[in-house]
C-alpha cells in the first residue's frame, strides 16, 4: 500500500511538471505569434504607404502626359548645316579642323595653299594654251591642239581624270587609310540621300568644269575664272532658303561688290563684235552657277563622310560621266588637230590637279580651312597674272578693276568664315 501511494505521488508530480512545461510552451508560442502579427502589420502598413505613393506618382505622370498632349506642337525646323564653304573652284575639300599649329607650321601651310592656288591657276592657263595657239613667255609658239567646244572640252576633262584618278587612289589610301571602308559603308547605307548628294555634287562639278573650259577657250583664263567666282551670289541666297543661314549685312554688301566686279570684267567682252566673246561670258556664268550647286549638294552630304572619300567619289563621277558621254552615238564635235600635244597637255593638267590636291590638303592641316580659303580666294588675280606673264593675255583697266572687286568680295566672305570658326 505504501509503495502504491508513492507511485501516485510521483505520477501527480510528473503530471504537474508536464502541465507547467506545456503552459510555458504555450506562453512562448503566444509571444511568438504576437510578435509575428505585429511585424506583419507593420509590413502591411509599409506596403500600403508605398502603394499610395506609387499611385500618386502615376496620377501625376498621367496628368503631365495629358497636359503635354494638350499643348500645340512646335513647328518643324528646317534642316540645318554649317555655312556653305566658299572654296576656290576645282580645289579639293578641306580636311576636318585640326588643333592649332606653331607659327612655323602655319607658314608652311600658307606656302602649300599658295602653291595649290598657283597650280590650279596655271591649270587654267594650260587649258587656254591647249585650245588656242599662244606665244609662251615670248619665246616660242605652241598650243591650239584642239578647239575648246563642248565635245573637245569633254575629251580633255576625260583625259585629265584618266591621269589623276590612278594617282589619286594611292594618295588617298596614304592620307586616309580607312578610305575604302568609308566608301563601302557609304554605298551600302540604308539612307541613300547622302550618296545622292555627293554624286550630285560631282555631276555639277563636272558640268562646271566643261563650261569653264569652253569659256577659257573663248574669253581667256583671267576673265573666265573671275566670272566663275560669281558663285557666292547664288550660294548665299540658297543657304538662306535651305539652311536658314540668314545673310549678314557684310554678305549683302559682298554680293553687290561681286556683281559689280563681274559686270566690269565681262562688259568689254560682251561689247566685243566677236560672237564667241558673248558666248564665252555666258558659258562662264553658267559654270559659276553649276559650281554654286556643286557647293550646295556638297554641303548636304559632306557631314556623312570624310573629305578624302568624298573627293574620290566626285572625281570618279566626273570620269564616269565623261566616259559615258564620249561613247554615246552623238556628234559632240570631238576633233583633235595634234594628238601628241593634246595628250601631253592632258597629262600636265592631271599632274597639276594632283599637285593642287596634295598641297591644299596638307596646307589646310597646318593653317586651317578658313585661313586657307582666304589664300585660295586670290584665284582670279593669280590666274589673270599668270595668263599675262606666260601667254600675254591682255586685260583692259576696267577688267582689272573687276577682277580686284570679285577677289576682294570672296576674300571678305572667307574672313567672315574664319571669325566664325
Amino acid at each position: 500500500m505504501v509503495q502504491q501511494g508513492d507511485r501516485s505521488e510521483h505520477t501527480l508530480e510528473a503530471a504537474q511538471s508536464a502541465e507547467k512545461a506545456l503552459q510555458a510552451v504555450t506562453q512562448d508560442l503566444q509571444r511568438l505569434h504576437q510578435g509575428l502579427v505585429t511585424q506583419l502589420s507593420d509590413e502591411v502598413a509599409q506596403l500600403q504607404a508605398e502603394k499610395a505613393r506609387l499611385t500618386a506618382e502615376i496620377l501625376q505622370l498621367r496628368a503631365n502626359h495629358h497636359a503635354l498632349q494638350a499643348q500645340p506642337l512646335p513647328p518643324a525646323s528646317p534642316p540645318t548645316a554649317n555655312p556653305i564653304p566658299f572654296e576656290a573652284p576645282a580645289a579639293p575639300l578641306p580636311l576636318p579642323k585640326q588643333k592649332s599649329e606653331p607659327p612655323s607650321q602655319f607658314r608652311l601651310g600658307f606656302l602649300l595653299v599658295l602653291l595649290s592656288t598657283m597650280a590650279l591657276s596655271f591649270h587654267n592657263v594650260v587649258v587656254r594654251v591647249i585650245g588656242s595657239q599662244s606665244t609662251v613667255l615670248g619665246l616660242f609658239d605652241t598650243g591650239g591642239f584642239i578647239k575648246l567646244g563642248f565635245g573637245n572640252s569633254l575629251l580633255i576633262l576625260w583625259l585629265r581624270m584618266l591621269v589623276v584618278l590612278p594617282l589619286m587612289v594611292p594618295v588617298a589610301m596614304v592620307l586616309y587609310p580607312k578610305v575604302w571602308k568609308d566608301i563601302k559603308n557609304f554605298l551600302t547605307a540604308s539612307d541613300r540621300k547622302p550618296l545622292f548628294s555627293v554624286v550630285g555634287s560631282g555631276a555639277f562639278l563636272f558640268l562646271s568644269q566643261i563650261l569653264i573650259y569652253i569659256a577659257i577657250g573663248q574669253i581667256g583664263p583671267g576673265v573666265a575664272v573671275t566670272i566663275l567666282f560669281m558663285y557666292p551670289i547664288i550660294t548665299v541666297p540658297l543657304a538662306w532658303l535651305l539652311f536658314r543661314d540668314r545673310p549678314t549685312v557684310l554678305r549683302w554688301a559682298v554680293m553687290g561688290m561681286i556683281l559689280l566686279g563681274i559686270l566690269f570684267t565681262a562688259y568689254p567682252r560682251i561689247q566685243s563684235t566677236a560672237a564667241m566673246s558673248g558666248t564665252g561670258v555666258f558659258a562662264a556664268i553658267a559654270a559659276g552657277t553649276a559650281f554654286a550647286f556643286y557647293l550646295i549638294f556638297m554641303q548636304l552630304g559632306f557631314r556623312k563622310l570624310h573629305p578624302i572619300p568624298v573627293s574620290l567619289i566626285q572625281f570618279s563621277t566626273i570620269f564616269l560621266l565623261s566616259s559615258v558621254l564620249l561613247v554615246l552615238p552623238f556628234e559632240f564635235g570631238v576633233r583633235v588637230q595634234q594628238t601628241q600635244g593634246f595628250v601631253l597637255g592632258g597629262i600636265v593638267l592631271g599632274v597639276l590637279t594632283l599637285v593642287g590636291y596634295l598641297a591644299n590638303n596638307f596646307g589646310v592641316r597646318y593653317m586651317g580651312a578658313a585661313r586657307a580659303s582666304i589664300v585660295a580666294s586670290s584665284g582670279p588675280v593669280v590666274t589673270a597674272l599668270l595668263a599675262f606673264l606666260i601667254i600675254h593675255d591682255p586685260l583692259q583697266s576696267v577688267q582689272v578693276l573687276g577682277i580686284l572687286l570679285v577677289t576682294g568680295g570672296v576674300t571678305a566672305l572667307s574672313f567672315e568664315r574664319m571669325k566664325k570658326t
